[in-house]
Order: C-alpha cells, then structure tokens, then sequence
C-alpha cells in the first residue's frame, strides 16, 4: 500500500481541524461559514479537479429544490452550474454527485437534519439514461450495436454527513444511518467513520459476506471517508440534462420571425 498517499490525506485533515479550530469568529452563522469552507478547501486539495465542491442549491427538470445545501460535489468539467458571482451555486440534479452535509457538534437533532436534507436531494428527478447507451462523460455516450451488449451506466447519489464533533453515541448514529437507508458516509473526524448503505462501486467482504452499515474506529477517519468518496466518484457517471429540449422548449415560448 502507498503509505505516503495516506500520509498526504492525513496531513491535509489535519490542517482542516486546525484551521476549523482556529476560526475568530464566534457567531453560529459566520462559524457555519468557516465550517463548510475548511471542508470545501480541503476537499478542493484532496480530490481530483474534475469534482468541484461548493455551498448552494439544487434543482431538477419539474422544477423541485433541494433548498440549501452545505456542501454540493458536482462536474467541474462538462456540466453546467450557475452563480451569481458570490460564493454559492445553484446546480440542476444532472451536474452534480452527491452533498456532503456539515455539522460543527451533531446531536439527534442535527443529525435528523441532515438525514432530512439527503432525502429531499434523493427526491430530486435525475435524467434517465436511454436504452443501449452507456455514459462515459456526462456529454458522451457509446451505443451499442446490434451484436453489442453494453453495461448500463451506474448513477446513484452519493451522500455524506461531516460532523466535527458529536454528542450520538456511535450504536445510536449507526442505528439510525441503517434506517435512513440514504446515507454512504458519515464521518466524525479523529473518531470514526461510518460506511452506510451497500453501493456497487466498492465495498468489504467478511467471511465471503459484503459489509455495509458498520463502523471504522481510527485516528485517521478523515482519510477513510475520503477514500471511500474517491472510490464512489470514480464508479459514479453522471448522465446530461437533454440541452436540445431545453432550446426547442424556449424557442416555442418565443416569438419566431422567418
């Protein structure tokens, strides 16, 4: 194993702390800012640049909306999300992957939160991705052909839970994760991490049985759950919002001159 990869996550994580714990600011809304930024700044570091990481919303085709999210991981390279020039994004459910919800000391209560804001993005309505068609990039599909059997593409949110500290004891917040049934990762930094429901990309086997809801007690947590994160996002392919409906649609609420 390539201890020196490990040793960079965990040098990066404890910067974040440090720079968490070092905040000037005392007010709850002004520390949730740092809070979600010290995530975001140490994801930007630890992940590739094709994933970009930022606070906002997300909305669907119908029209729906996750309202606001701490933390949405979303395609930096090929697909579309808007801003209006301050530090947030408004993204469609298509350009983006997963939410990580942030948590400066979670109880039940922030717990339950968190849970709640995950299933409202569950709820969001993702393009479906058209028979014979496998996603390489969200703007780029093989067809198969007629002796050619394609797998179909993998697309499943991923969605985690940072807390920087908590008040839940351990059995409680598995119990819990275990029956949201919405959550991949949950990670209580220096303590554990919690690996939730059961995803194709990755996952452990003990005695020949795949593990999911459980627990890894470590020191290094942070490095696991972002481990785990790469593993989900390199499996995950994202499918396009279909662009040319998008102009027909305008075009007819518009006035044509031929």
């Amino acid at each position: 194993m390539n201890m020196e990869y490990v040793s960079c996550l965990q040098k990066l994580a404890e910067n974040l702390i440090t720079t968490y714990q070092n905040t000037i600011f005392s007010h709850s809304g002004n520390k949730g800012d740092t809070r979600e930024k010290v995530v975001i700044d140490y994801l930007t570091r630890a992940m590739p640049h094709k994933y970009g990481f930022q606070s906002g919303e997300i909305f669907d085709e119908g029209g729906m909306n996750s309202g606001q999210v701490d933390l949405i991981i979303y395609d930096a390279l090929f697909s579309t999300v808007f801003t209006d020039g301050t530090n947030k994004i408004l993204a469609p459910v298509e350009s983006t992957y997963g939410i990580v919800s942030v948590k400066s000391k979670m109880g039940i209560k922030e717990l339950d939160n968190a849970i709640e804001g995950i299933k409202r993005y569950d709820a969001l309505s993702r393009p479906k991705a058209k028979e014979g068609f496998a996603y390489i990039m969200p703007d780029f599909a093989i067809e198969a052909g007629q002796n050619i059997k394609l797998k179909g593409t993998n697309q499943q949110n991923i969605n985690c839970i940072f807390a920087f500290d908590t008040t839940v004891a351990k059995e409680t917040v598995l119990q819990k994760i275990q029956h949201a049934g919405c959550v991949d990762l949950l990670v209580v930094p220096g303590k554990f991490c919690v690996i939730g429901r059961r995803r194709s990309e990755f996952g452990l086997d003990q005695a020949n049985q795949a593990l999911f809801d459980y627990i890894i007690l470590s020191d290094k947590s942070i490095s696991i759950f972002v481990l785990f994160l790469q593993l989900y996002l390199s499996g995950n392919k994202l499918i396009a919002g279909d662009i040319r409906n998008y102009t027909l649609w305008l075009a007819k609420q518009s006035k044509l001159i031929t």
